[in-house]
């Protein structure tokens, strides 16, 4: 698997946090969270873009990243990290090496190798020792580690067919759950979500070997929890979503390993879905029909459809009960695959481009390929004015259409996309849809002239009749930067005007060559961010004056900076803090 970046210099630029949660998600991020806080990594071979490792999970794990062209790569011998998913392991790992700072590559070297053969001496001292000082050693941590000694007596009890203890399972997690002040503040978040982690992978460990019935009601137990801990936890980074997830996937689990009594199941799942907050159990119907059967699905349809048929057409669409019971539904349609239920309950509540596009999936999984097309032109027609929101519907109707061997088809359908409304997103996606025909220069010719006609009759509307609409000439702008064509985008700009971002960036193309005039852009922006009245701003005023000062000294016009300063400071001397940086400067 490779995940693009910027940074092609190493390994360690590629592995920031927010890079991690996007590549790994919230429930892997949190556990790879606890698992490096946890010290269960140990870094083997270390390099400038490639590190291996393991981690010690349920089952030592061995994990690789590596940089190769600015790109991420990974591997972990892990269920998930086979199927190339970025898993906790691969989180854990990548936060590891982040910890390590500015050591050397060549002492985190030595401090491995002697980590590996102390390993080997360990095992081979262990191997001379008789079973009962081994037992005795075990015991003796076991009474330190609550997660070694819960990982024993699990498989001593599944060894006699017998269950674990629930009732103290229940209050492990009561006391992960709890709050110590009553509430949990942000900072505290982080450290309070490692800690309810912690235990919902010891019930993982429950469930490898043999408790999956005990870690179904453990894991309702900790939903439970989990709900009624929004009322008391600062979750602005969003760690109980996290937590719902992982809860979510440990009981879907353990159902398929026991195999519960599918009714049974079915009544507390809707029970479950339609009385929460968290989205643990949403649409549970869908995610569970490989455990519910023909029959579990039948009695979980008979205790929603008649709350959904109950709905009342004039209350609030998204009030938390009617979207629950709707979803709820939807569910029920999908865990039995059939598109023409799936219609029945989206068909008078069409809310957004999302229904439409798992409508017309749902059909297209069936065979009915000419039903999804209809329906996704007509979710398309629905939502023309919001482009932001119909992009997954239309990459799904260019799929279909490839699957028909339309390419033609589906060429024309980001065509229809970009006259509507231009952008270079909508370009660089045209153009690559063209690729595929073998048309890429000419829809590359036919759009930029789709744009400079709209810029000039934009431009005489505005003369005419004083209408500002600057979206086509940025558009236009936008793209021919993309293209490379600086001084085209320039004159463009010029001639109509845009928005400051783009000022920004003609300036830092053309500075080097024209840097005079990026000083009046600069300029500019100093006022406007000296206007925030912001720290932050005179911060980022004073670095766009370092930079006009080395301008103005690149274009022998010096005197423009020293003008510009003895104006910052005529019009803003009551601005102490601002004051205070520019004499730091020296200016």
């Amino acid at each position: 698997m490779m995940a693009r970046a910027t940074d092609a210099g190493g390994l360690r630029p590629l592995l920031s946090e927010q890079a991690l949660l996007e590549l790994a998600g919230s429930a892997s991020f949190a556990r790879g969270v606890a698992y490096q806080r946890d010290g269960r990594v140990e870094l083997g071979s270390v390099q400038r873009d490639r590190v291996e490792a393991v981690v010690r999970g349920s089952l030592p794990y061995t994990v690789m990243l590596g940089a190769t062209g600015g790109s991420l790569g990974w591997s972990c011998s892990c269920p998930v990290g086979e199927d190339g998913d970025f898993c906790k392991h691969c989180v854990a790992v990548a936060l590891t090496l982040d910890s390590g700072g500015s050591e050397a590559t060549e002492s985190r070297r030595s401090r491995s190798k002697r980590r590996r053969s102390a390993e080997v001496d360990l095992r081979g001292f262990l191997q001379t020792l008789g079973d009962e000082e081994l037992v005795e050693l075990l015991l003796e941590q076991a009474a330190e580690d609550w997660r070694l000694r819960e990982r024993l007596t699990g498989r001593a009890l599944a060894a006699t067919g017998d269950s674990i203890d629930q009732v103290a399972w229940r209050r492990q997690i009561d006391s992960a759950f709890a709050s110590q002040r009553n509430f949990v503040s942000y900072d505290e978040a982080p450290s309070w979500a490692a800690g309810v982690d912690d235990v919902l992978s010891g019930l993982e460990e429950q469930l490898q070997v043999g408790h999956a019935e005990a870690v179904i009601t453990l894991a309702e137990h900790a939903h439970r929890r989990a709900e009624k801990a929004m009322q008391h936890i600062d979750d602005s980074d969003g760690w109980l979503s996290a937590i719902a997830e992982h809860i979510a996937d440990l009981h879907h689990r353990a159902c398929q390993e026991a195999i519960p009594n599918p009714a049974e199941l079915a009544g507390r799942l809707a029970d479950l879905e339609l009385n929460a907050e968290l989205d643990t159990f949403h649409r549970a119907a869908a995610t569970y029909a490989d455990v519910l059967g023909s029959a579990g699905l039948a009695e979980y349809r008979n205790e929603i459809e008649p709350r959904w048929l109950a709905l009342d057409p004039q209350s609030d669409e998204w009030s938390h009960g009617r979207f629950r019971v709707r979803e709820a539904m939807i569910g029920v349609a999908l865990g039995a695959g059939d598109p023409d239920e799936l219609i029945r309950v989206k068909e008078g509540d069409l809310r957004s481009p999302h229904d439409y596009r798992e409508i017309a999936e749902a059909l297209s999984g069936a065979g009915r390929s000419g039903e999804a097309i209809e329906w996704a032109h007509r979710g398309l027609a629905a939502y023309s004015d919001r482009p932001w929101q119909n992009g997954a519907l239309r990459e799904l109707l260019a799929e279909i259409l490839h699957n028909q061997d339309d390419a033609v088809g589906a060429v024309d359908l980001f065509w229809q996309a970009f006259t509507a409304h231009p952008s270079l997103d909508a370009y660089r996606r045209l153009l690559s849809e063209a690729e595929t025909t073998g048309e890429r220069a000419d829809y590359q010719r036919r759009a930029r002239a789709v744009l400079h006609r709209s810029v000039h009759e934009r431009r005489g509307d505005q003369q005419s009749h004083s209408v500002v609409s600057l979206t086509p000439a940025c558009a236009l702008i936008e793209i021919l930067l993309y293209e490379g064509d600086v001084e085209g985008a320039w004159f463009v700009a010029v001639e109509n005007g845009c928005e400051q971002r783009l000022w920004l960036n003609l300036a830092r193309a053309r500075e080097a060559s024209y840097p005079l005039d990026s000083i009046v852009i600069y300029e500019r922006e100093v006022f406007a961010q000296i206007d925030t009245k912001k720290n932050s701003g005179y911060r980022s005023a004073t670095k766009y004056l370092e930079r006009i000062r080395q301008l103005a000294a690149s274009g022998d016009k010096p005197e423009l900076f020293d003008t510009l300063i003895a104006k910052v400071r005529t019009q803003h001397k009551p601005k102490r803090n601002l004051m205070a940086l520019l004499d730091k400067q020296g200016w």
